[in-house]
């Protein structure tokens, strides 16, 4: 066995990082760990799942001591961490990556991962196919249940009141009332916890009181994602 190109140990019970056999590099466990950036529970994982994820197999052991060739792992971890085909073909169905159908539905990742995790309230499609870690799913099926989701949606939303000029200044308790809000409460609530979400003020005076354009709360109006609270103000009890 040649060890010219061998790597020292980190203690003297440890095994070296990466030994020469036969004229290949090998790899210990904690040499796959330094030479790839991952923890040692990860490279356990990857070893776990071998039969899914392709991990290959062990080139040289001595006794209970393992190490993989170095090159095969490269491959392996550069497949393992490619972004996956945006799109597959299947029996002439086209099955879409979540990433790719949130840019189809102009929404984040996440939204679409949310709705996923609570698919039993929300109908979310099951994945039509798995590939490894990867999702796919059955773009004809998203486009009917996105179709319905939207729409439930917004059936849900507050009336807008369409009255008025679009270059009207609004407060923000006016701007609620257009929304159909009860109070200012819920937009203090959306620029408090969700920056982002609601529009920036088209205006602000030498005191800080933000106004809007009436124009720019019917854009958010008809954009917005979430149903807000309607009814009336609730009295103050003294």
């Amino acid at each position: 066995m040649n060890r010219d190109r061998a790597t020292a140990p980190a203690s003297p019970s440890a095994p070296p990082l990466r030994v020469v056999v036969d004229d290949r590099v090998l790899l210990s466990r904690p040499g796959i760990c330094a030479t790839f950036g991952v923890g040692r529970a990860t490279a356990e994982r990857w070893w776990r799942h071998r039969a899914k994820n392709g991990h290959p197999a062990v080139a040289w052991q001595q006794g209970r001591r393992q190490w993989w060739d170095e090159q095969a792992m490269r491959t392996f971890v550069d497949q393992l961490t490619a972004p996956p085909p945006a799109r597959l073909d299947q029996d002439g169905e086209t099955l879409p990556t979540r990433t790719a159908l949130a840019r189809r539905l102009r929404v984040s990742p996440q939204h679409l991962a949310n709705l996923y995790s609570d698919r039993d309230a929300t109908g979310h499609p099951r994945p039509a196919r798995r590939d490894g870690r990867h999702l796919y799913w059955s773009l004809d099926e998203m486009d009917a249940w996105w179709q319905q989701h939207e729409a439930a949606k917004r059936a849900s939303l507050t009336s807008v009141d369409r009255s008025g000029s679009g270059a009207d200044l609004l407060t923000l308790d006016q701007a609620a009332a257009v929304l159909g809000y009860a109070d200012a409460s819920v937009i203090r609530s959306y620029l408090a916890r969700n920056p982002g979400y609601f529009p920036c003020p088209d205006w602000t005076d030498p005191h800080g009181r933000q106004r809007y354009h009436r124009r720019t709360i019917w854009a958010f109006a008809d954009s917005r994602t979430r149903p807000g609270r309607a009814g009336r103000r609730t009295p103050r009890t003294r």
